[in-house]
């Protein structure tokens, strides 16, 4: 065998082990697979906690509706990492239970001014409600006059 190519095989053969063994280096993994396989750590992972399964239920991602799946549906529900999970879908229970109390009050919500308004009492100020359900959730608005004193409101 020529020298060049005994070298290349002694190469070849010492290298074989190091990329065998330990491929994971290699192996890049996102962020939302890290912490969907946190929900089922038993050890607290600060950096998956509420802030961060936040921005995913708002961005309405599939990571997202992974999560809320394995902490509703398994037994992963009283882990650590799936309590901000189950807290966000209480909130969100919570706020559809207080806006269909409040529309059946006769309350419009107001993005604009992040008040509820008797829709009866702004329209005898002849204020006008403007829907907005493009963003999957009525925003809408009131526009006023401009010589109308806009009632307080209820949060």
């Amino acid at each position: 065998m020529k020298p060049s190519r005994w070298i290349s095989a002694c190469l070849l053969i010492g290298l074989l082990p190091l990329v065998g063994c330990n491929r994971s280096p290699w192996v890049q993994t996102s962020d939302t697979d890290a912490a969907l396989k946190a929900l089922g750590n038993t050890v607290p992972a600060p950096e998956y906690g509420r802030e961060f399964w936040q921005k995913q239920h708002d961005q309405k991602n599939e990571a997202w509706q992974q999560a809320d799946k394995l902490c509703r549906e398994s037994i992963l529900a009283n882990y650590p990492n799936c309590l901000p999970v189950t807290e966000i879908v209480q909130a969100d229970k919570e706020r559809a239970r207080h806006t269909g109390e409040m529309i059946s009050r006769g309350y419009r919500y107001d993005a604009l001014r992040r008040r509820w308004f008797s829709q009866q009492q702004m329209e005898a100020l002849r204020c006008k409600y403007h829907p907005r359900f493009d963003i999957g959730v009525d925003q809408g608005r009131f526009d006023c006059p401009p010589y109308v004193s806009l009632p307080q409101g209820e949060k």
